[in-house]
């Protein structure tokens, strides 16, 4: 069943697209995407703003969408599944950008105007500058 000259080239040339292969004409064995289509996000914070980097390595901006609707900010990036085909012989393929969306729930620290955002070596970042007006004081209760 196996060739035992540990020539890896012939086993390549026979059954390197197979994965591929397989995955186009049945979909994929595991839940694989799920775990692709949730970007990592850092939040930082300092005296004047929150910012939000989100690691999206190899996208195009022109196809992120940032909204902010009641306090939520959402930003997803939306693609169409034939815009990365390839005819190329892929002997396994992970990288393959795709779609996704995350949500964020803002409290009241956080301004909803001049939000800005820009995407810069595969880290889109997000400026959301705190409400100054917002601010209340720590309290300090005396136990009793």
């Amino acid at each position: 069943m196996f060739n035992n000259n540990n020539n890896t080239t012939d086993c390549f040339e026979r059954y390197g697209n197979l994965k591929n292969l397989f995955e186009k004409q049945f979909g994929k064995l595991r839940k694989e995407e799920s775990i692709n289509s949730r970007p990592p996000v850092n939040i930082e914070e300092n005296a004047e703003f929150f910012t939000l980097q989100l690691y999206a390595s190899g996208l195009k901006k022109e196809l992120f969408k940032i909204e902010l609707k009641d306090k939520i900010l959402t930003i997803s990036y939306q693609i169409e599944d034939q815009e990365y085909e390839s005819d190329g012989q892929y002997m396994y393929r992970e990288f393959v950008p795709q779609s996704f969306q995350r949500s964020f729930q803002l409290n009241e620290q956080v301004s909803t105007r001049n939000l800005t955002a820009s995407y810069e070596d595969g880290v889109l970042t997000v400026i959301l500058p705190k409400d100054v007006s917002s601010f209340k004081p720590a309290q300090d209760i005396k136990v009793g």
